[in-house]
C-alpha cells in the first residue's frame, strides 16, 4: 500500500518540477523587460523617421516584441503544464478514492497510516490544482475596499481551533483595495505556517501599517526562524526548511506568494531572534486590475 501511495506522490513531483523549472527561468525576466519596454500600456511601433535616433527606436521595438513572443511561449507552456498537471491530478482522485473506501472498510488497525496517508495526498492533490489555476490566471479576482483587520480576524478562527494554545497579537489596521477570499487564504495559509512552528503558549505576531503608496503587513512566529540560505526559496513550491518539520502540503506559501502578485505586490521572509517574519507590500495604486 505505502509503495502505490509513494509512486502516486512521485509522479505529482515529477511534474511539478519540470513546471517550476520552467517559471524560474522565464517569469520575472519576462514581467521586468515587459515593464521597462512598454510605454503607457502600448508596446512600442517601428518608426519610419529619418533621424538620428530611428535605428535606436526600433532596435528598442524589435526587443519588445521578442519580449511579447517570449511571454506568448512562456503562457502558452504554463497551460499546458498546467492542463497536464491538472490530467494527472484527476486521474489520481479515482484510486486515491477507491484506496480510501478499502481502509475505511477494512478493521485492521494496520490500515490507520495508509489511510492517513492517502487523506494527505487528497489535500496534496487539491492544493496543487489550485496553485496551478492560479499559475494559469484560472481564477477571477474581485477587487473592492475590505477591511484586513477583519479579513485576518476571519482567518484565524478557521484556523485557532486546530492550535488552540496558539495566541494570535495583532497591531495596527488598513482598508486596502484586495479579493477578499483570496486575501483570506493568504492569512489563513500564514496562520498554518506559524502554528505549524510554534509551540503551545506561542504568540503569533501580525503588524500592519500603510504609507501612501503602499501596504505592509509581517506575520511572526516563534519557530527558531531557518538557515538564513534557505529564506529565498521557502515559497517554491514542495520546498521545506531543514530546520522547520511540516506535515503541510509543502504549497501554501507558494499560493500565497501567487496571491500576492495578483494584487501587484510582493512577498518575502526573514529571520527574527525568536522565529519566521513574513512580510507582505501591496501598492495602493492600480488594484483594481486582475
Amino acid at each position: 500500500m505505502g509503495g502505490i501511495i509513494g509512486i502516486l506522490l512521485a509522479a505529482l513531483l515529477a511534474v511539478s518540477a519540470a513546471y517550476v523549472i520552467m517559471r524560474i527561468r522565464l517569469r520575472k525576466l519576462t514581467r521586468q523587460a515587459e515593464d521597462f519596454l512598454t510605454v503607457g500600456g502600448q508596446p512600442l511601433a517601428f518608426s519610419v523617421r529619418e533621424d538620428a535616433l530611428a535605428p535606436v527606436h526600433n532596435a528598442i521595438a524589435e526587443l519588445e516584441n521578442r519580449v511579447l513572443l517570449s511571454k506568448e511561449l512562456q503562457a502558452e507552456e504554463c497551460r499546458r503544464t498546467s492542463d497536464l498537471t491538472a490530467d494527472i491530478s484527476h486521474q489520481l482522485k479515482t484510486p486515491l478514492a477507491a484506496l480510501k473506501l478499502y481502509c475505511e472498510l477494512d478493521d485492521g488497525a494496520h490500515l490507520e497510516d495508509e489511510l492517513a496517508q492517502i487523506e494527505r495526498m487528497e489535500k496534496l492533490i487539491y492544493a496543487l490544482l489550485r496553485l496551478e489555476r492560479l499559475c494559469a490566471d484560472g481564477y477571477s479576482f474581485t477587487f473592492a475596499e475590505h477591511d484586513i483587520g477583519e479579513i485576518i480576524r476571519e482567518a484565524w478562527s478557521g484556523v485557532s481551533a486546530a492550535w488552540p494554545e496558539r495566541k494570535l497579537s495583532v497591531e495596527g489596521n488598513a482598508i486596502i483595495r484586495c479579493d477578499e477570499k483570496w486575501m483570506s487564504e493568504v492569512f489563513g495559509n500564514l496562520f498554518k505556517n506559524a502554528c505549524e512552528h510554534t509551540a503551545d503558549g506561542g504568540m503569533i505576531r501580525v503588524f500592519m501599517e500603510t504609507t501612501n503608496s503602499a501596504f505592509y503587513c509581517t506575520v511572526e512566529d516563534d519557530g527558531g526562524g531557518v538557515d538564513p540560505k534557505e529564506l529565498p526559496y521557502l515559497f517554491e513550491r514542495f520546498y521545506r526548511a531543514a530546520s522547520r518539520e511540516t506535515k503541510g502540503s509543502g504549497l501554501g506559501l507558494a499560493i500565497v506568494r501567487e496571491i500576492i502578485e495578483r494584487h501587484h505586490g510582493s512577498v518575502h521572509a526573514e529571520n527574527t531572534q525568536s522565529g519566521l517574519r513574513i512580510v507582505i507590500s501591496i501598492p495602493l495604486l492600480n488594484l483594481a486590475k486582475s
